[in-house]
């Protein structure tokens, strides 16, 4: 009886090494993803920063301008104003979406780990929540785009 049972245990074992493999394969494609996307947000972050600060000065600038005049400082601020606020509104979609690629990117890693259908679905959920992402990314840095244009 013990010499039926051999051969089971040995497929038993390979066939568990084989998962412990892909488990580990996986694992290791999610961790660099997940690097991945965090470097991606911390460059797209650190080019907002830099962005913003620029338009700051020149809002800091126009500010500047507006306390020696009136009319023409008045419409300096509000121009400068209004592309502050669009240059914001570009960094920050820059931002989210660096964001949103990076959740995307671990989420399809994730989906490696499953076969058949239920990777086929496990993508599409994935590929549904980026495009809803985007969407509302989209969205948002319109918004402030069109609150932009009417501003002043």
């Amino acid at each position: 009886m013990l010499n039926r049972m051999i051969p089971v245990i040995a497929i038993a074992v390979l066939f568990i090494a084989g998962c412990d493999k892909s488990a580990t394969d996986t694992s290791k494609n999610v961790t660099k993803a997940r690097a991945d996307a965090s470097q991606d947000v911390d460059e797209a972050m650190q080019d907002a920063r830099e962005t913003e600060h620029k338009a700051d000065e020149k809002v800091a600038d126009a500010q500047q301008a507006y306390a020696k005049t009136d009319a023409t400082a008045r419409a300096k601020l509000t121009k400068a104003e209004s592309e502050a606020m669009i240059t914001k509104a570009h960094a920050d979609f820059k931002v989210s979406m660096a964001a949103a690629e990076g959740r995307n990117k671990i989420e399809v890693e994730k989906c490696g780990a499953s076969e058949g259908v239920d990777k086929k679905a496990c993508l599409s959920t994935a590929d549904a929540t980026f495009t809803a992402d985007k969407a509302s990314i989209t969205a948002n840095r319109d918004a402030v785009l069109v609150k932009a244009e009417h501003h002043g």
